[in-house]
């Protein structure tokens, strides 16, 4: 059976690669001049500009640049402040699945257990869902890519080949060590 083409963003798995459960939610807040929705399973970045008590996020990552602070829960409009949204922490070995966009022709055996970038497409208003994917034409060893993959979800409706949903790791998080402040 052939993979469905249905970008959704990261989904969390609710569980680290050792097998424990999922990070606590940390609840964080979108700036009002942030002229970009943030939709259900984009990767954020952590800003400095905050002016609550919990940390401001946004969008605006820069592939195989910009660590991530995690993946968000809650739509965020365009140009409004919102102060709800929930994060599952990037760091601590935290799974996610997202699909690959199939730019070639899709995740391979032999490739599902390097490192890629993320592809940030734009989310759906309808659904307030994310349209971020695993960017398969930058599949490689490079160590300072943005995803580690770590197999195929292992699922009846997905298989090698395009759109394949992976599991992933954040390789550049904004929490590990050695990462500069922000």
């Amino acid at each position: 059976m052939a993979n469905v083409d249905n970008p959704h963003g990261f989904r969390p798995l609710n569980r680290s690669l050792f097998g424990g459960p999922g990070a606590a939610l940390m609840q964080c807040h979108k700036l009002v001049g942030y002229g970009t929705a943030l939709f259900i399973g984009d990767a954020v970045t952590r800003v400095a500009s905050g002016v609550q008590a919990t940390p401001a996020i946004s969008a605006a990552i820069t592939p195989g640049t910009t660590p991530s602070f995690g993946v968000n829960l809650v739509y965020g409009a365009a140009s409004t402040a919102t102060t709800n949204h929930l994060v599952v922490p990037a760091g601590n070995s935290q799974l996610f699945e997202i699909q690959d966009n199939s730019d070639t022709d899709g995740v391979e055996a032999a490739s599902a257990v390097k490192n890629a970038n993320i592809e940030l497409n734009a989310g759906s208003t309808t659904t307030q869902l994310s349209g971020h994917e695993l960017d398969e034409s930058t599949i490689n060893t490079t160590n300072t890519l943005d995803l580690k993959m770590h197999g195929l979800l292992q699922v009846a409706d997905n298989a090698y080949g395009a759109w394949a949903r992976v599991l992933v790791t954040f390789n550049r998080s904004q929490l590990s060590d050695l990462i500069a402040g922000i």
